[in-house]
């Protein structure tokens, strides 16, 4: 790990006296098999003699409301974190009762999350909303408030340019918002200038403070990739274009260009720009990939439409042309996948439907980009790339922390019906190993039945890691925030007695509620790789970031990932194995091959994501299922 350590500002606000007070009504528990006969009342666990903090815990009815038989007692903050964050909670919600107006200037979110929204600007597109959340950070080890912004798209509201502009992930011009971080922070600096007089101090010894508590970052290394002869540098596109890729694709590799008529001009635009004629920006897919565009390696077919039965003819006649040569149709369609109808959005999964169920992945264009103002010059790198990809070429590796270890991402791609109850449990893996090369996909288990799926989970995960342990030692598997607990603990169950080999899991969350800012940085962006410890095996990380040689934001920098280690087959995991898993996870987002500088998230999560995003639209347009696990990665 780099010996670099700097500060990063958590959204975090801490109360200044940390040995505050807060009362409430309580009864002990005599019968522990009782449900609670009272509404709205909870149980939490205190000193069985509250006037002695280190007796053995007992289980209480605690009300926030005068009931009889209850007791009035007024406890320490520290005896029981969980009811002070709930007292917290209350506090907040009965100020702002108070002093505001509810419905109009705040409402308040009391499930699982326990937050209060304010809502700062109204407009037909949403709300702009700062929220409020009670939190204790383990870190430090004290109580105060989470804070954030988010945009509340309004029902019936398209997501369109405007909303990712009230978003704040796309600037007033239209581009990505690269003053993301500024943006937010100077949101949240306004709020707290103008709320917390209005709202602080809840109680009597629970005042706020208005700086974001700052934490020690942690950095982790640089990613290195590997090229052609075990070469190595610190930059994707740099690294192939000096040295070649990793493994070429095979020298029979053909691809074909599929338009209509009346756009074959933008295939030619967009063939001359794959060969390196056109834009500076990219030398062209043999100089970078030792693939020329030769006629050999080239084909076209026109399409009247994209028509279902069209679509089948063209794979016929592209499967006549071909034969057995890897092929990758590469299509040009008139519209955008990030501004389209719902008739445009099903017409594309159809599309690419069609082909995997012969066997095929595929390479979407949009004419909008190409149209745009410089869209296919800053694209062309990552179409090269994902062509490349697909038909089985093998860009980069990553130098990796653990050698011999396999990387295996869940996914899930559950079918969900209007109510929000599941019809349909299904769940694979995405296997790679710990430099990032792709191996392949595994179904883990599907069915209608919840017992029946949970119990292929459980078997299914391991027959993968006892197919897979004579070729490596060690096995992580990345699991999504919205695994639900039941699918973790089918999943550990797994695990147990799997041959003697060390098995982490950890969490990955990509839209948790923690943020943080460099508070240094005009721009508020935390270095790449930043690694803040939040306590309980918790961490805040940063895939992307500023770069320590080029401190100038370019693109706009996506949210921190909150990552949490929730099993571990070893009697104890260090905080250095912690960070050298961390490592591993910060390598794969450099072995995503969709794009040059790709770097958001872990592949084993991204592509999980994205694969459940098929699968899901796939089920919902009612296609048959498809083979995905004896393919390239055709999700590219």
């Amino acid at each position: 790990m780099a010996e670099l350590n700097d500060k990063v500002a958590l959204n975090f606000l801490e109360i200044i006296n940390q040995q505050f007070q807060v009362s409430c009504y309580l009864k002990k528990v005599v019968d522990l098999d009782q449900p609670s006969p009272y509404p709205n009342v909870k149980r939490y666990n205190l000193p069985g003699n509250l006037n002695n903090p280190d007796t053995k815990f007992a289980p209480y009815f605690i009300s926030d409301t005068v009931i009889e038989g209850f007791e009035s007692v007024t406890i320490s903050s520290s005896v029981n974190n969980i009811l002070t964050l709930h007292k917290l909670f209350e506090s907040l919600v009965r100020k702002c009762r108070q002093v505001l107006r509810e419905g109009t200037d705040f409402t308040v979110n009391d499930s699982f999350k326990k937050r209060v929204d304010f809502i700062i600007s109204v407009s037909d597109l949403g709300n702009e909303v700062i929220w409020l959340e009670p939190y204790y950070l383990n870190a430090s080890q004290k109580f105060g408030f989470l804070i954030g912004f988010h945009f509340n798209k309004a029902e019936g509201q398209p997501f369109n340019k405007a909303v990712q502009q009230k978003s704040l992930s796309l600037g007033p011009d239209g581009r990505e918002n690269i003053n993301f971080y500024a943006d937010i922070y100077k949101k949240l600096q306004l709020f707290i200038g103008y709320y917390k007089p209005r709202l602080f101090p809840l109680e009597e010894g629970t005042d706020l403070r208005t700086t974001f508590g700052e934490l020690t970052s942690k950095h982790l290394e640089a990613k290195k990739y590997i090229f052609n002869n075990n070469r190595v540098e610190t930059s994707q596109f740099q690294g192939i274009k000096k040295h070649g890729p990793l493994i070429r694709m095979a020298d029979n590799s053909l691809i074909c260009f599929m338009y209509r008529p009346e756009d074959k001009p933008f295939s030619y635009e967009l063939f001359h720009a794959l060969k390196g004629d056109k834009f500076g920006t990219f030398p062209g897919m043999e100089a970078m990939f030792s693939f020329s565009l030769g006629r050999e390696h080239v084909t076209g077919l026109p399409l009247a439409d994209y028509s279902p039965e069209t679509i089948a003819a063209a794979i016929t006649q592209l499967k006549e042309i071909a034969g057995d040569r890897p092929t990758l149709p590469l299509l040009l369609i008139p519209w955008s996948r990030m501004e389209c109808t719902p008739e445009e959005n099903d017409a594309y999964y159809r599309i690419k439907h069609q082909f995997l169920s012969k066997g095929l992945p595929t390479q979407f264009v949009s004419l909008q980009r190409m149209r745009a103002r410089d869209g296919l010059k800053w694209s062309i790198s990552n179409i090269g790339l994902g062509a490349f990809s697909k038909l089985g070429g093998l860009p980069w590796k990553l130098q990796p922390r653990h050698e011999k270890c396999l990387i295996i991402g869940i996914g899930q791609a559950h079918r969900k019906q209007d109510d929000g109850t599941i019809s349909r449990y299904f769940a694979y893996s995405v296997l790679t190993d710990s430099s990032g090369l792709y191996d392949s996909i595994k179904i883990l288990s599907k069915s209608e039945q919840q017992d029946t799926y949970l119990n292929g989970l459980t078997e299914n995960i391991k027959g993968v890691i006892n197919s897979m342990a004579a070729k490596y030692d060690k096995f992580v598997i990345h699991t999504p925030f919205k695994l639900r607990s039941e699918e973790v603990e089918a999943l550990k169950a797994g695990l147990v007695n799997v041959g003697g080999k060390e098995i982490v899991v950890i969490k990955f969350n990509e839209h948790s509620k923690y943020f943080g800012f460099a508070l240094e940085n005009n721009s508020k962006v935390p270095f790449e790789s930043s690694c803040v410890p939040l306590g309980r095996r918790q961490y805040l990380v940063w895939f992307e970031g500023l770069q320590y040689h080029n401190p100038t934001v370019r693109h706009r920098i996506a949210r921190p990932m909150n990552v949490e280690f929730i099993h571990f087959s070893a009697e104890e995991l260090s905080s250095s194995d912690e960070i050298s898993y961390l490592q591993d996870a910060i390598n794969l987002s450099g072995a995503n091959w969709r794009g040059f500088n790709a770097k958001t998230s872990p592949v084993s999560v991204y592509y999980a994501k994205i694969i459940a995003d098929y699968i899901g639209h796939f089920d919902k347009l009612g296609l048959p299922e498809i083979d995905i696990e004896n393919m390239p990665p055709w999700f590219l």
